[in-house]
């Protein structure tokens, strides 16, 4: 037949049914209803084809394996209805282990149920929002019946698989060789390339102590609920830019996010500026606020990169000093830090300023309070810690941001979806769904999903292929 041919057919098979009021969405409707037995039938004989031309190898040393049973019946939920085949599995001498190379030539894990479109679909979907919310939007939208209970288990299944390539990334930053071969996926830097690595935590909340709250708090017991999220996000000069009503914006940036705790973070965040050019970029700059352990962080595998407090938490200190010296809001707390701001913005060693001019004050102020003079010592102690994170005017010259407005932006992402109203999560199954969330934001999608690689998607839609991607 051809294609006008099947067009006539399908015309007259949806026309008869449609009602005269219907409009453009009932026809998009009943035509995807009328074409969805014929998919799945030609679905399943796609794939009993390709399992007929599979190898029957070992998908792990290529041997070929010996058969244990012929054809042995497979059924998997897909997007167009449940399909069965038939294949073989056998045993490797060699591996000691037994496989269904047709299975995983197929895309499909172990004993998973769905097809890997629809554990794309609840993967998706489920990083939006949580299960029971989506099952009637993904009913709605696809037309494919899929529970609650489908989409959290499917959802966790990519999530644990992400968690294992995040997991076999961080391993390489043990080795030399390791090292070698993150690096390799970077692509070409242009010359005098900046990196810019900023790195912040927040809170999520797990299900750990539960049923316990009331003894917790009679004991005077913190119930442990809420615990860090570590997060970085990584990107270079280059790749920022404005908007046309000149909102700057980035354009290709890199994430990391864990629950595992710091060294987890330390580890994860060298494999992924590893594969976005650490090794190449000319300048490494890092922002944060003043948090001891992301600095203990920096050193330790950063050491070279040049550190920078970001410049509204500074400010926040002068301004609470401000307050708590002259009052909140008042005129005399905005007169008496406006010239210290200017000084960190305008002058080379404007830390250097604030600091002689505070140490002066100590000495002169009078009728000072011990509350006042103590508050006064604590922001002195603060910047003559962090002077050398001060270079405010130095950074602005070179074109280099001052403020982690980054990482405040990447947190709010990440806290859109985890702190949603009435989640809890458990450390098992926030890591997975951290690490699956990463992976997409990341662009990494099609590690986990080959159908949806850019060359893919270009060549279904008859555009030109794309080039391999380097990172």
């Amino acid at each position: 037949m051809t294609d006008n041919e099947v067009a006539d057919w399908l015309f007259a098979k949806v026309a008869d049914d449609l009602q005269q009021t219907a409009n453009m969405g009932d026809m998009e409707k009943a035509l995807d209803k009328a074409t969805l037995e014929i998919r799945r039938i030609v679905l399943e004989r796609l794939v009993q084809h390709a399992v007929s031309l599979q190898p029957f190898d070992c998908p792990s040393c290529l041997t070929e394996l010996n058969v244990e049973d012929h054809q042995r019946l497979r059924k998997v939920e897909t997007a167009f209805g449940k399909i069965g085949f038939g294949r073989s599995y056998g045993f490797c001498v060699k591996c000691q282990d037994y496989f269904y190379p047709a299975d995983l030539a197929l895309g499909l894990q172990g004993k998973a149920r769905s097809s890997p479109r629809i554990q794309e679909i609840c993967a998706l979907t489920t990083l939006r929002a949580p299960a029971g919310q989506s099952e009637a939007d993904v009913y709605r939208l696809t037309g494919i019946p899929l529970g609650a209970s489908t989409l959290h288990r499917e959802a966790r299944r990519q999530g644990e698989r992400a968690l294992k390539l995040r997991d076999a990334d961080e391993h390489l930053t043990l080795s030399s060789e390791g090292i070698v071969k993150l690096a390799a996926r970077a692509p070409k830097l242009q010359k005098h390339s900046t990196m810019v690595i900023e790195i912040d935590a927040w809170n999520i909340r797990e299900r750990d102590n539960w049923g316990k709250t009331a003894a917790f708090l009679k004991a005077g017991q913190d119930t442990g609920r809420w615990h860090w999220v570590y997060t970085a996000t990584v990107f270079r000069l280059d790749q920022r830019g404005t908007t046309e009503s000149g909102r700057p914006v980035i354009a290709e940036r890199g994430f990391v996010a864990t629950r595992r705790g710091i060294d987890s973070l330390q580890r994860q965040l060298y494999a992924e500026t590893l594969q976005r050019g650490l090794l190449d970029a000319e300048t490494v700059l890092i922002l944060a606020d003043g948090a001891i352990w992301i600095w203990n962080l920096v050193s330790d595998r950063f050491k070279d990169a040049i550190q920078r407090v970001d410049l509204h938490h500074v400010q926040e200190h002068l301004w609470d000093l401000a307050a708590g010296l002259f009052g909140q809001g008042t005129r005399d707390a905005r007169e008496w830090v406006r010239p210290y701001l200017q000084w960190l913005e305008k002058r080379n060693n404007g830390a250097l300023d604030v600091i002689n001019s505070l140490e002066q004050l100590c000495r002169n102020i009078e009728d000072c309070s011990r509350k006042d003079l103590n508050a006064i010592a604590k922001e002195l102690q603060y910047f003559n810690e962090h002077k050398g994170r001060m270079d405010y005017k130095a950074g602005k010259a070179s074109g280099q941001p001052v403020g982690s407005g980054a990482i405040e932006s990447t947190c709010s992402q990440y806290q859109r979806r985890f702190k949603l109203t009435g989640q809890f999560w458990t450390l098992e199954g926030d890591e997975a769904f951290l690490a699956l969330s990463t992976l997409h934001r990341n662009g990494r999608w099609s590690l986990l999903f080959p159908h949806d690689t850019e060359e893919s998607l270009r060549c279904r839609s008859g555009g030109p292929k794309a080039e391999p991607r380097q990172n």
